[in-house]
């Protein structure tokens, strides 16, 4: 079987940074496997419109310029992308629960920073009580991470011991695929601009094009 660009897209990561990703759980799924959302019975894999991508600022949505560029940028590759700030997180399952009713069964992704990251993760959980999956969970620097539900797919957590970011774990049973990036000690890289940096983005559009069709 051949990588996925997932996991490939994992390897440069990894080796553009000098890190070793530190599985928090593991997965019966051999990180070289598909990623979750493909084409299956000869349907076509969904496309970039059909992806729904909601991200969560931080602390008075002033701390996150990040996620309001990676917004741009993933807007201008056609996917349906939201930002939000991290108290608006009800708001964000709102949206999701609403949409997947209405008959939405393309990919949910989740992207957060900071306290937005921990609304990732409490989004998830909320919208896990509809039986609604992830596909793609994205923390930067989350604070006080709860357990990651098993609801989602893939979750990827980076994180720097600067006295706020956390590693994360998830619930007993969790079968996804999740990997904490530590970047402590990287020149560049704290709390406030974590999130900002071009070859994560990257990595996330990499991660969204190996599941989407455009």
């Amino acid at each position: 079987m051949k990588p996925s660009r997932l996991y490939l897209a994992l390897v440069m990561l990894a080796s553009l940074l000098g890190l070793a990703a530190a599985s928090a759980q593991t997965s019966p799924r051999p990180p070289w496997a598909a990623p979750p959302v493909t084409a299956q019975n000869g349907q076509a894999l969904p496309t970039r419109e059909q992806t729904h991508v909601y991200l969560l600022r931080g602390l008075f949505g002033v701390f996150s310029e990040g996620m309001d560029s990676l917004a741009k940028e993933l807007i201008s590759k056609g996917y349906t992308c939201e930002i939000y700030g991290w108290d608006e997180a009800e708001k964000v399952v709102a949206h999701i629960t609403g949409r997947a009713a209405a008959g939405h069964t393309g990919p949910v992704v989740l992207i957060g920073h900071s306290l937005g990251a921990n609304a990732v993760i409490q989004v998830a959980t909320d919208v896990n009580q509809q039986s609604i999956p992830i596909s793609l969970g994205v923390t930067f620097d989350a604070t006080e991470p709860p357990p990651v539900p098993e609801n989602v797919a893939i979750f990827i957590n980076f994180w720097a011991k600067d006295g706020f970011g956390r590693p994360v774990s998830a619930v007993p049973g969790f079968t996804g695929q999740l990997e904490n990036y530590d970047l402590s000690g990287i020149p560049g890289i704290d709390h406030t601009s974590i999130d900002a940096r071009d070859q994560f983005h990257q990595f996330i559009i990499a991660s969204l094009e190996s599941m989407t069709a455009k």
